[in-house]
């Protein structure tokens, strides 16, 4: 969410500050020049390299649109695979980083710069910074394997770097929430659906930002969007998001393990409950209570209804009908 206006000069300065600080200690440059030269390696596909990254560790990768239970499944798979979620930086385990867009070029350090670079760099510094947090816990694999967890909104949108990068070890757990609740939890968390019920000009979060991106990338202004109903405006988000995971090539089979889930406690639930006696090394085998909520349905049955050419749509999308996910149920 957004906080308080700061100045976008000042917050590079503590950031350059920070950075000199770290990179002047021997083991702030060892990790930086690491970091380097596995991007080096990625950006070449360097052989060596990717077989010596995808049969020493397994990731664990959780993908969702926001607001559709990602966070839970991630705190809850750190603790099946014996790490404290409560300790884990939000650098390492959000999804925010490695950052990765639909669009070609992104701004970085005042340039236009590929958009693919700043994902290939970032997912070296990472996996760099993961390996160095985790270094005792990587020293006690689980189930055969050093395990890393990582929450993975935005990889959808390079979907075929992550598989071929991780391989055959990485698996995938995706969960699908229907698009009423998740717009009401998104309202909620943003303070509330605007009076006028209009989506707002000036977004009060991240996730607010990209439904303005996902329309203007379809060439309508924002200012335009902004006269445009809350829900009618985010539907269009949680399509494109889900068009992207569909066909993105992040859900291709090519022996990965994959696991689709229904935003549905039972499911949801069963699926951390096995995970927790899989790898058993949590002190408490069951998982914590998945929270769901009927509001979303009584307070706003037209979004429903203005929904259902959209969930129909993704309910006959192959990989979504095979599963079995009814979009009209979760």
């Amino acid at each position: 969410m957004h906080g308080p206006e700061a100045s976008l000069p000042a917050f590079r300065q503590i950031v350059r500050d920070a950075a000199n600080r770290a990179f002047n200690t021997p083991v702030g440059r060892d990790l930086t020049m690491r970091a380097y030269n596995l991007f080096g390696d990625l950006l070449v596909g360097n052989p060596r390299t990717l077989a010596n990254l995808q049969t020493k560790r397994r990731h664990i990768f959780v993908v969702s649109a926001p607001r559709h239970g990602g966070s839970y499944l991630t705190k809850e798979l750190y603790r099946a695979t014996g790490i404290d979620p409560g300790q884990v930086p939000n650098y390492i385990a959000h999804d925010g980083f490695p950052d990765c867009s639909p669009n070609w070029y992104t701004s970085r350090d005042g340039q236009d710069v590929p958009a693919t670079r700043i994902t290939i760099q970032q997912t070296a510094e990472w996996l760099v910074m993961a390996d160095y947090f985790f270094r005792e816990q990587l020293q006690r694999p689980v189930d055969g394997l050093p395990t890393l967890v990582k929450k993975a909104t935005k990889m959808v949108y390079m979907g075929n770097f992550f598989r071929e990068t991780f391989g055959p070890l990485a698996e995938w757990v995706v969960i699908v929430r229907h698009p009423v609740p998740a717009c009401v939890s998104l309202y909620e968390k943003a303070g509330g659906l605007p009076e006028d019920g209009l989506f707002p000009a000036r977004p009060r979060s991240v996730i607010e930002r990209w439904v303005l991106e996902a329309w203007e990338r379809d060439g309508i202004p924002r200012a335009e969007v902004a006269r445009k109903p809350y829900f009618t405006a985010y539907l269009h988000y949680w399509m494109r998001y889900h068009q992207a995971l569909a066909t993105g090539g992040l859900l291709r089979p090519n022996g990965q393990r994959l696991t689709l889930l229904p935003y549905d406690p039972e499911q949801i639930e069963g699926y951390v409950r096995g995970q927790l006696r899989r790898f058993g090394v949590a002190a408490d085998l069951e998982p914590e209570h998945f929270h769901t909520s009927d509001k979303a349905w009584e307070r706003h049955p037209d979004w429903v209804i203005e929904a259902k050419m959209v969930t129909d749509y993704f309910d006959n999308l192959f990989v979504f009908n095979k599963l079995r996910l009814n979009m009209s149920g979760y």
